[in-house]
């Protein structure tokens, strides 16, 4: 019984791993899944019950909270039929609130892109060096790099994930493991542009080793920004007659209580030094009574934090300004989820399935599998709660943006994920409605001009990339990766719906890629550059840019590493301390970039070659 309540709960009860094995999904994997789903199961007597229920509900569709229909097509409801603009709708029947979401075929494609190939940068904005930055790179640099950016002929500024990461353990520095998606890491505020914005003067500590050192320094440029900016707050506070008063207070109200929660959240934390799960039992949920009450007494440490929010929104909006001009501008990055210790957890719990993360079986590159440490999205209570938690977080990430990078698009139609305890290899898929979240998110990218990215590497389920296509979901494709048989595949047979470039920040530069190459890789890798063999590391990137700036794919993204011919990777997967992940700087500043002779020659091959093929 346990096993037909996983089917029709959407647990796979197998799946093929990398090498081919087919392995079934163990009893105990599918109670442990079930159980973080919501569905209370721990014998067989439990499973029969939930089933029944479920199949009771489904027969009556009672469960039905959403309807995902075609928009500009006839449909036929229970309640309506009909023809619907795309949009979202509210129908109350029976005390039942049902919202319908009338969605179009495909996703926004910025019209340069159908007529033209473009390119642009790839970048980390923590690397970021400039002779006026704390240490780290910030909205400040970005709105500088946009303009540089934009003037040399880049159409785009692709970034690593914005979200907020934890102010009060600053050393977790992984985009890609946030407190929240919902909003912005406070830790790129250009704290002397906002004190100008304001017209506070606030006092600059001595930040000449952090902006020097190699790496990101993240306590240090946390120690020495929160009490600038706390101070920038203080004195913020007492200027009541501000037109920047009314300013601040009209963005608290229009982000409401998603904004709210995670200010209380982020007083909480500084205040107990760890994760809502270790904090007392009374502030561990959002709505309770020691929460309000600590809300209240600590009225002035919360709005901190939503000034903190309000100052990062204004400057990322500068910065997306600055790139005006660029058939894409600013293209963000959605990571796939958060971690359990977060904001977004804490505040909705219930969107979310504790007990389990997500991760990936065992594959080529990582023979034990992976687990990413982050509580899926439920799928059962995105579908009754009409999908609101997934919308929140797409228009969270499309602001200020002209495209959006949904980390493992996969996430869509299946995930996998491991309970808590267990091996990768102990894990099992869950199934998502994909065609109702890809037209969602076909809406909400139509909505606000973004066009979607999917990054789409790895073990896909069969079809999806043609799936994505029909949507107009643009595909990724690294030169890495896209291979026939050994042999490395011509770019120009990369599809038009895709961005193209090199690597991600999960692998070697592509310097730093050759050198770790076999004798044959390498032989194969400069038979598809052309001879003369290149000579050293400029020469190879320069090559590999050229037969890149020939792809079908309608983007081409240049990463930074790159163009300053870098070895090092920014990340590397499976380790925490022995590599400095995502810290590593850019070797050379912000106001030195263009003297640089090598980000000047590869800068140019595209600028050559790419306007050649639109001409073409």
């Amino acid at each position: 019984m346990i096993d037909k309540l996983a089917l029709a709960a959407g647990i796979a009860p197998s799946y093929s791993d990398y090498f081919g094995k087919e392995r079934s999904v163990s009893t105990e994997t599918k109670r442990a899944i079930l159980n973080a789903m919501g569905y209370d199961v721990h014998n067989e007597r439990d499973a029969a019950r939930v089933l029944h229920d479920l199949e009771r509900e489904r027969s009556a569709r009672e469960f039905e909270r959403a309807y995902v229909v075609p928009a500009d097509e006839r449909v036929d409801l229970p309640f309506f039929a009909g023809t619907l603009s795309p949009g979202y709708y509210r129908h109350d029947t029976g005390g039942k609130t049902i919202t319908i979401a009338a969605v179009p075929r495909q996703a926004y494609v910025p019209p340069a892109l159908e007529a033209a190939q473009s390119w642009g940068f790839a970048l980390q904005l923590y690397s970021i060096r400039s002779q006026r930055n704390w240490g780290i790179g910030d909205f400040g640099d970005l709105a500088r790099f946009a303009r540089l950016a934009r003037d040399l002929g880049a159409q785009t500024i692709a970034l690593n994930p914005l979200h907020q990461l934890h102010l009060e353990d600053p050393a977790r520095a992984s985009p890609y493991s946030p407190l929240s998606r919902l909003h912005l890491n406070a830790m790129y505020i250009d704290v002397e542009a906002a004190s100008g914005t304001l017209g506070i003067p606030v006092g600059k500590p001595d930040v000449l080793a952090l902006r020097d050192a190699a790496l990101v320094d993240y306590r240090g440029v946390a120690y020495a920004k929160l009490p600038a900016l706390r101070a920038l707050y203080d004195r913020f506070r007492m200027q009541a007659d501000s037109p920047h008063t009314a300013e601040f207070r009209a963005f608290r109200d229009a982000s409401g209580t998603p904004l709210r929660s995670m200010a209380i959240y982020e007083s909480l934390n500084a205040r107990f030094k760890s994760g809502w799960l270790d904090w007392p039992a009374a502030y561990r949920h959002p709505h309770s009574g020691a929460v309000d009450a600590y809300a209240r007494s600590n009225a002035q440490d919360v709005e901190f934090y939503e000034f903190l929010q309000w100052l990062a929104d204004m400057q990322l909006a500068h910065a997306a300004a600055c790139a005006s001009g660029m058939s894409i501008g600013l293209y963000r990055d959605l990571a796939i989820g958060v971690d359990t210790q977060s904001a977004d957890v804490w505040a909705d719990r219930n969107a979310f399935c504790l007990g389990i993360s997500a991760g990936a079986p065992p594959d080529a590159l990582n023979a034990i599998g992976q687990n990413w440490g982050l509580p899926p999205m439920n799928p059962r209570v995105l579908r009754e709660r009409a999908y609101a938690p997934f919308i929140g977080v797409l228009r969270a990430n499309m602001r200020h943006a002209g495209a959006l990078r949904i980390d493992h698009v996969m996430g869509l139609m299946r995930l996998f994920v491991i309970p808590d305890g267990a091996p990768p290899s102990d894990g099992a898929y869950i199934t998502y409605p994909f065609e109702e979240m890809a037209g969602i998110l076909a809406l909400e990218s139509a909505s606000s001009r973004c066009m979607v990215v999917g990054e789409d590497l790895g073990t896909l389920p069969p079809g999806f990339r043609e799936r994505m296509a029909e949507r107009r979901f643009f595909s990724c494709r690294l030169l890495y990766f896209e291979r026939d048989d050994r042999r490395f595949c011509d770019p120009a047979i990369y599809p038009h719906d895709a961005v193209a470039s090199t690597g991600t920040h999960d692998l070697p530069p592509l310097a730093g890629f050759v050198a770790a190459m076999g004798a044959q890789d390498r032989a194969d890798l400069f038979d598809l550059l052309g001879d003369p063999a290149p000579a050293d590391d400029v020469e190879i990137v320069k090559a590999a840019y050229r037969v890149l700036a020939h792809a079908g794919a309608a983007l081409l993204l240049l990463q930074m590493e790159d163009a300053l011919v870098q070895r090092e990777a920014v990340n590397v997967p499976g380790t925490t301390t022995e590599a400095p992940n995502w810290r590593r700087k850019l070797p050379v500043s912000i106001e030195k970039l263009q003297d640089d002779p090598r980000f000047a020659t590869i800068v140019t091959v595209l600028q050559e070659l790419r306007s050649r093929a639109r001409i073409e």
